[in-house]
């Protein structure tokens, strides 16, 4: 599993969580899971905002914080809840994969400067997966494109999965969200793929080359290995289409 290290940020996303004086304690529901991450910021004096997004089991998350005025001091706590089972498409179990990617945005101007992005295993669908967010990296520079949009293709292989049913995919690049179902009962193992069309200006700004991108897809025909199976790719057009096999 490649593990990728992006943006210095302290955010635990828990499936519940009690706040106490002098402490935290978190409260699991039934059939849900947690990923933990836990960061410190470093060298940001500047006033920030925070924008953790993650997707796990065909589930997917946004939270944006407030101002955070001093944002070296302490940490970011953001429970985030996981459904074990998505409706019929999948049942989240050990080993399948999961992505969490967090934004700091300038306060000045309400844009991206640095994010962190991370792709790994469950290692407890019942329970806390610790999910490290270590290192910045700035967000790519302007590349002077006129483009109105950005499209990203996700592919998904089945040929060693011909009994395969319904598929959720999901994609997301800039901190934004897509996701369909597909019904591939008569794909008799043939690649199965959809093209999700982003518009090229996020909240965050505008999505440039070099810009990372995730893609996931659920279900539980692809067990085993995983139910739900993430990978990752950089922008390399923003006029053309951008492909990715998501297993």
């Amino acid at each position: 599993m490649t593990k990728l290290f992006y943006l210095s940020v302290s955010v635990s996303i828990v499936v519940a969580m009690s706040i106490l004086i002098g402490g935290q304690v978190y409260v699991y529901g039934a059939d849900q899971f947690t990923l933990d991450t836990k960061t410190t910021i470093k060298k940001v004096k500047d006033p920030i905002q925070y924008k953790l997004i993650a997707s796990a089991n065909g589930f997917t998350k946004t939270t944006i914080t407030g101002l955070i005025d001093n944002p070296t001091n302490g940490t970011i706590n953001i429970p985030v809840t996981f459904d074990q089972v998505n409706d019929v498409i999948v049942t989240a179990g050990y080993h399948d994969e999961y992505f969490a990617c967090g934004y700091v945005i300038s306060s000045k101007t309400g844009l991206g400067t640095k994010y962190k992005c991370n792709e790994g295993d469950l290692i407890d669908e019942n329970g806390i997966n610790p999910v490290p967010l270590e290192g910045f990296r700035a967000v790519p520079k302007d590349s002077g494109s006129g483009a109105e949009s950005v499209k990203i293709k996700v592919q998904v292989p089945l040929k060693d999965r011909p009994d395969v049913d319904l598929l959720k995919v999901v994609a997301m690049v800039k901190g934004e969200f897509k996701s369909t179902v597909i019904d591939a009962e008569n794909a008799n193992g043939k690649t199965v793929s959809r093209t999700f069309s982003f518009d090229r200006n996020t909240a965050i700004g505008p999505i440039q080359v070099g810009d990372l991108y995730f893609a996931c897809v659920a279900g539980d025909e692809l067990n085993p290995p995983e139910g739900n199976e993430c990978e990752f790719h950089k922008v390399k057009t923003l006029s053309g289409t951008n492909s990715i096999k998501a297993r």
